[in-house]
């Protein structure tokens, strides 16, 4: 039985039936998001959560990184709904996290010259005509503490469900589609077949992001302790969104930033297990349950609602609830998932519960080689 399971057994049964308190849950939640000049952040191409989804649009034409989410043809992906997340008898986001932090601080130490990681991601995007399309994405990086490799490769767009590939027939089944942006006169416009791997090399010693650049001896400083750590952290927040200058309420930025933090650097088992306790502290964190990633992994989520606009001039925002994806043995991170509460922006066209976009980090591990 893994640490998650005895928890759970080991929780009395009346615990079971004490409901979300909903007015703590959506507190703090919703930020203008705009798509305006980012800060400036970290070499290594930013993971979009948070980004506006046309950020993602572009990226996905120009085979940067991309967040990406769903399944092929068949049946468009969905995830539990918030009130199907909050059944009783499941653990709190609080007792979740910190399971997490006990297990990720067990991890052994490991060393390389090159900090490796490999994700798969996939996102959907209702075209021009009226069809769903998931786009896919293949990203790696090696980072060391002189600069960053990185190897992206756009992996091809595909309707959604079987209603969407009939939709995309009907129109002639174009090679290319158009992805309409709100607020903006022209789209984005997304190959259907893969392209070419695209490398790419930028030296420097500041490699990652959090909350401003940071290097590898940055990371290799941080606090193991989780009121210190917040503490680090909020020395760099502004009151604004980590894109951009739209504002963003203080939990939100700390979940956007230690989410990161956990999924993609390479810090320390006791850093990574204060970062979870951290999070297990922020109030509006909230349980999922156990999930499926977009590899087919088990895992345990958490989540964090919030508005996702794709710039200032939309009026028909959406809300979406961002998810960290926690593999139950290891306390290590297995992904992000954004899942679609309400429609709007980017997500118009999309159903309540779809999971609009993912990554799914295949491998995070340090390496003394890297590929040329």
């Amino acid at each position: 039985m893994n640490p998650i399971d005895e928890l759970r057994a080991a929780r009395p049964a009346h615990l079971g039936d004490t409901p979300t308190d909903e007015r703590t849950r959506r507190s703090e939640l919703a930020y203008a998001m705009s798509h305006g000049t980012p800060v400036k952040r970290r070499a290594k191409p930013r993971l979009m959560w948070g980004l506006s989804l046309a950020g993602a649009a572009a990226a996905a034409v120009t085979a940067v990184a991309v967040l990406t989410a769903g399944t092929g043809a068949g049946t468009a992906p969905r995830a539990p709904s918030a009130v199907e997340s909050s059944a009783p008898g499941e653990l709190t986001a609080q007792q979740v996290l910190l399971v997490a932090a006990t297990q990720a601080e067990r991890q052994p130490a490991t060393s390389g010259e090159f900090w490796h990681t490999r994700t798969m991601g996939r996102h959907l995007f209702t075209a021009a005509g009226g069809y769903v399309m998931a786009v896919k994405q293949r990203d790696e990086m090696w980072v060391s503490a002189n600069g960053v490799w990185s190897r992206s490769q756009h992996l091809g767009a595909e309707p959604a469900t079987d209603e969407d590939r009939a939709k995309w027939a009907a129109a002639g089944s174009p090679s290319e589609v158009e992805i309409p942006v709100p607020g903006k006169p022209r789209g984005m416009r997304v190959t259907i077949a893969p392209g070419k791997p695209h490398t790419g090399h930028q030296a420097g010693k500041e490699v990652f992001w959090l909350g401003r650049n940071v290097t590898l001896a940055d990371l290799k400083g941080l606090p193991d302790d989780e009121v210190k750590l917040k503490a680090w952290l909020l020395r760099h927040y502004e009151g604004k969104s980590t894109e951009s200058d739209a504002p963003m309420a203080e939990d939100a930025w700390l979940f956007q930033v230690t989410a990161g933090l956990i999924t993609d650097m390479p810090v320390s088992a006791k850093v990574r297990g204060a970062a979870f306790r951290m999070l297990a502290a922020l109030p509006s964190v909230t349980a999922v349950g156990e999930v499926t990633d977009a590899e087919g992994r088990s895992g345990t989520a958490i989540a964090f609602e919030q508005e996702s606009r794709v710039n200032l001039a939309d009026d028909n925002p959406g809300t979406v609830q961002d998810r960290l994806v926690i593999d139950e043995e290891t306390g290590t991170a297995l992904g992000r998932e954004s899942v679609v509460v309400k429609p709007g922006g980017m997500q118009a066209g999309l159903e309540p519960g779809m999971v609009g976009s993912s990554f799914a980090v295949v491998r995070a591990e340090w390496t003394d080689s890297r590929a040329s």
